[in-house]
């Protein structure tokens, strides 16, 4: 499973923060399919997508940030960390009470949440 990782090596070619994100919403779907090697290709799906996302979404507060980028890449890293604690905990509730069906559509609905902030607050 650690090798999955290595799939970080392709991050540089993060395009778009849309495309990257739907790679690993993509993979996140894949996992539902209950055969090994399918699984597999799902969670690297995801960690490519994830993976490619962090630079994409570093490159594009780049671009948006006209005036004090200081101040916007210091709350990207604050909402970054934040969205990382709360993904430590909550995934681990849906585990719970609905099972990875339940970690995947979390997961989705979180995709989803963000890609509607990026069209609203970033046009």
């Amino acid at each position: 499973m650690y090798l999955l990782w290595l799939t970080g090596v392709c991050s540089p070619l993060a395009a778009r923060i849309a495309f990257s994100m739907g790679t690993a919403a993509t993979g996140l779907l894949i996992t539902l399919i209950p055969l090994l090697p399918i699984t597999i290709l799902g969670l690297g799906l995801l960690t490519l997508g994830m993976f490619s996302t962090v630079p994409a979404v570093n490159l594009y507060l780049g671009e948006k940030a006209t005036n004090a980028k200081g101040t916007a890449a210091s709350l990207y890293l604050s909402l970054y960390y934040f969205g990382g604690s709360l993904g430590a905990v909550l995934p681990g509730f849906a585990l719970l009470w609905e099972g990875w069906p339940g970690v995947v559509f979390l997961c989705l609905g979180i995709a989803l949440i963000a890609l509607a902030s990026d069209a609203v607050l970033c046009r």
